[in-house]
C-alpha cells in the first residue's frame, strides 16, 4: 500500500477539480488505474434482481470498452459494480470510506473474495489513515472522491435518502455527467433515481449506448478526439496535448467512447480509434 500527497505526481489530477480535494490518498493496487478513463456506477445498497442486472450490464460494458469502474465497495449495487467489471476482464476501483487496513480486516460475506481481485486489477483507495473506522461524515468524502476520479457518474437505484445521490451532486458540482436509471413505478430502490431525473438532475439512461446519445456515424462525424486520433494511436496525455484539451474534461470524454465502443485501450494504454 501506498500513500500519494498532493505534491506527488501519481497523485490523480482528477481529484483536483474538488473544490477540497483530500490532502493524502493511500493506494492498495496499481495507482495507474486512477489516471485511466473510468465511469462511476453507484447505487443502494439494497438492491433489486433489476439493479444487479443494470448494474452488472453496464459494467461489463465498461469492461468491453476500457473503461474503469469506479464504485464505493459497498453491499448492493457499488459490489454488483465491481464485481461485473472483473467477470468481464476489466478493472475497477473501490473507494471505501475507512482506512484500508481496517476495511480489509473487517469486510465479510459476498464482498471478502473480491478484495484480492480489486487489488490485482485495480486498486482499493482511501483517503484516510489507519486506524480510522467508518462515520458518516467519512461517506460523504468517500462520495465525492468517486465523482471526482470518474468522467460520469451512473446511478442505477438508489432511494430517497441515498449516499448515491450525494455522489451525483458531487459530480454535477464539478462538471462531471450524471445518468440515472429509471425504475418501476412505486420502487422504492428507485425513488431518489427516478427523482434525479425528474429534476433535470440526470439523463435517464435506458441502454449503455445512451451514455453519448445519438448514433455511432453522427458522432464520429462530430467527434474531436476521434479526429485526433485518425493517424494512429496515442497516450492520453499526448492527445490533450495534440487537443489543448484539459486532462480532467479528456477524461470524461474518452471514458464514455470507451464504453460506446468508438475507442479502444490497448494493452500499453494508448487509445484507438474503432
Amino acid at each position: 500500500m501506498i500513500a500519494l500527497g498532493r505534491g506527488d505526481p501519481r497523485y490523480p489530477a482528477r481529484l483536483r477539480d474538488l473544490a477540497h480535494p483530500p490532502d493524502e490518498i493511500w493506494v492498495d493496487g496499481d495507482p495507474t488505474t486512477l489516471e485511466a478513463p473510468a465511469i462511476a456506477i453507484v447505487g443502494t445498497r439494497r438492491m433489486t434482481g433489476y439493479g444487479e442486472r443494470v448494474a452488472r450490464e453496464v459494467a461489463l460494458a465498461c469492461a468491453a470498452g476500457g473503461a474503469v469502474v469506479v464504485s464505493g465497495f459497498a453491499q448492493g449495487i457499488d459490489s454488483a459494480a465491481h464485481r461485473g467489471a472483473l467477470d468481464g476482464g476489466g478493472r475497477t476501483i473501490a473507494v471505501v470510506g475507512e482506512s484500508i487496513p481496517l476495511f480489509v480486516a473487517t469486510v465479510r460475506g459476498r464482498r471478502r473474495p473480491l478484495v484480492p481481485r480489486i487489488r490485482e486489477h485495480g486498486a482499493l483507495v482511501s483517503q484516510f489513515a489507519a486506524p480510522l473506522a467508518a462515520q458518516r461524515w467519512t461517506f460523504a468524502k468517500r462520495n465525492a472522491t468517486i465523482a471526482a476520479l470518474a468522467g460520469a457518474v451512473v446511478v442505477v437505484e438508489a432511494g430517497e435518502v441515498s449516499g448515491a445521490l450525494i455522489t451525483a451532486e458531487e459530480a454535477r458540482a464539478i462538471g462531471r455527467p450524471v445518468y440515472a436509471v429509471p425504475g418501476p413505478w412505486g420502487s422504492s430502490a428507485s425513488a431518489g433515481a427516478n427523482r434525479l431525473i425528474a429534476t433535470g438532475r440526470a439523463r435517464a439512461l435506458t441502454s449503455v449506448r445512451e451514455l453519448l446519445g445519438g448514433g455511432p456515424a453522427a458522432s464520429r462525424a462530430t467527434e474531436p478526439v476521434l479526429d485526433a486520433l485518425r493517424d494512429g494511436p496515442l497516450g492520453i496525455d499526448e492527445l490533450a496535448r495534440r487537443m489543448r484539451a484539459d486532462r480532467s474534461t479528456l477524461a470524461s470524454r474518452v471514458a464514455l467512447l470507451l464504453v460506446r465502443g468508438e475507442l479502444a485501450a490497448l494493452p500499453d494504454g494508448r487509445l484507438r480509434r474503432t
